[in-house]
């Protein structure tokens, strides 16, 4: 938390309940209180693990509010190669979201549009439409379709990670 930001948690029907002041949410002098801010779900986001699942479905339009602390290694061992949920500054046009830093926390929404059988190999084939967009440590994402969310780390080759973000999603009310 950086200065100027205020949390108050509580319990409210089994959900935690936030409101938050500070940069990002509008509290304070000449303002009203901020909104209500409702925690989903609390997940680690291993450097290795590819996508993760984090068993959200969303609808397009949907706001949701992200924070992610933790270190992860784009090569593990390599003590140069570490780097927070902001990323490593460099950006590659083969990552997910080519004009962000390598490394860092990023989501996706998956919406199935069919599953069907390969006829030649008789392997299941998903057809998905699938969206990307930017988390870093902190960020307010309105959702770009309806879907399963998702999230990860902007890199394609992900097995010589090591390290995790752990991450707070929580939905405005």
């Amino acid at each position: 938390m950086t200065t100027g930001e205020h949390v108050l948690r509580f319990l409210m029907g089994g959900a935690a309940v936030l409101w938050l002041g500070g940069p990002g949410f509008p509290c304070g002098e000449g303002t009203s209180l901020s909104p209500q801010i409702v925690l989903l779900k609390k997940l680690a986001v291993p450097g290795n693990a590819g996508w993760v699942d984090t068993g959200i479905d969303v609808e397009e339009g949907q706001e949701l509010v992200f924070q992610a602390e933790g270190r992860i290694s784009l090569q593990k061992g390599n003590p140069d190669a570490g780097c927070d949920p902001e990323g490593y500054d460099i950006q590659g046009f083969q990552q997910p979201l080519p004009d962000r830093n390598l490394g860092c926390l990023a989501g996706k929404v998956v919406r199935l549009l069919a599953v069907r059988t390969d006829e030649k190999t008789g392997e299941e084939v998903r057809d998905e439409f699938i969206r990307y967009f930017y988390v870093g440590r902190e960020q307010t994402v309105s959702m770009p379709l309806q879907g399963r969310l998702f999230l990860g780390v902007n890199e394609n080759i992900v097995k010589d990670n090591d390290g995790e973000f752990v991450v707070s999603i929580y939905i405005k009310s």
